[in-house]
């Protein structure tokens, strides 16, 4: 492969590659195909050890001009784990194209993986668990680190309160970056909000926190870890993540309801003992009002509650992305 096969930025790409390696012989795709690579490894030992050609096999996919998302295919002929980025420079040094691999074995298993997954998911929406979680579990044999199957298998498992489980599959996605990719985000705001709702609230904290170590210019990811703390009666911290929010975005209604709603149950014990709410916390108030106002006249023709001025409600996280860790 030279360099004439791998296309420039005034490349015309097709949006969707089509079966079979892409951009190897037609320029105006991006590069997409099964790679290889040669290494020598030391077996035995002493006199009888002996050095071994290993054949490794790779999964790249042209992000940018010059710049190659690499993956490891495991036995099973599946692209899994983190991608691996290279240049053009490494891809043509190191790197043997292997296309009857790809179009016989790796994008048939891919195909099959996929479907397998859509079968859970499918199942799932539909209440039949048992059968979602067997599809899941095949998906998982095949790619350990499949991450709408890891996400499918949670929310069966917070779908009928298994919290031992529910917890194991946690901790498998905070560890995957892969899992705040914005491609996943509906899953992961589902997934949120199923271990808020089954009371997992240092679960739901871990998990948000994660993805704001990532993102840190998302007021939904604010706004969803303030609603965790609402639930955990910790007015501090309700505020201090609704106001961060607030400050990406002034107008984020949820977010500017929470404040609302710890000023009126300071106006109104009644609704802390409607809501089985403990009293805000004086400071707390103050600041609460220094955003809201403090007008006695303030509007209170809608009843203030939970699901008053939309703030209960749980938001999916629009711009979870990697791009403040690459810089």
């Amino acid at each position: 492969m030279d360099k004439a096969r791998i296309h420039s930025s005034e490349d015309t790409r097709s949006s969707r590659p089509q079966g079979g390696c892409t951009g190897l012989d037609n320029l105006d795709e991006p590069l997409r195909c099964v790679f290889s690579t040669i290494t020598k490894i030391k077996v035995g030992t002493g006199i009888t050890s002996k050095k071994q050609l290993s054949k490794l096999l790779w999964y790249v996919q042209q992000q940018d001009v010059d710049e190659f998302g690499v993956r490891k295919i495991n036995p099973q002929f599946v692209p899994v784990g983190e991608t691996k980025i290279i240049d053009q420079d490494e891809l043509l040094a190191n790197y043997t194209p292997e296309v009857g691999i790809h179009n016989t074995q790796v994008e048939p298993a891919m195909s099959a993986l996929k479907k397998t997954v859509s079968k859970g998911d499918k199942h799932r929406k539909q209440g039949e668990p048992l059968s979602a979680e067997m599809e899941y579990a095949k998906a998982l044999d095949v790619d350990e680190t499949n991450v709408r199957a890891i996400f499918g298998l949670g929310l069966v498992y917070l779908d009928r309160n298994d919290n031992e489980k529910s917890k194991i599959v946690f901790e498998q996605l905070v560890s995957l970056e892969a899992a705040f990719d914005p491609n996943h985000k509906h899953l992961f705001n589902e997934f949120g909000i199923a271990l808020r709702k089954g009371k997992l609230y240092d679960e739901a904290i871990k998990y948000y926190s994660r993805a704001v170590d990532l993102s840190t210019d998302d007021e939904n990811l604010y706004y969803n870890l303030s609603r965790v703390f609402y639930e955990k009666d910790d007015w501090e911290n309700c505020f201090e993540f609704a106001s961060r929010s607030l400050k990406l975005n002034s107008g984020h209604d949820p977010a500017l309801g929470l404040c609302k709603l710890m000023v009126a149950m300071s106006k109104d014990a009644s609704l802390s003992e409607k809501y089985g709410k403990p009293a805000v916390p004086e400071d707390v108030v103050r600041k609460a009002m220094d955003i809201v106002g403090s007008d006695n006249n303030m509007d209170m023709t809608i009843e203030i509650g939970p699901d008053s001025f939309g703030a209960m409600k749980e938001l999916e996280s629009s711009a979870i992305s990697f791009e403040n860790e690459k810089k």
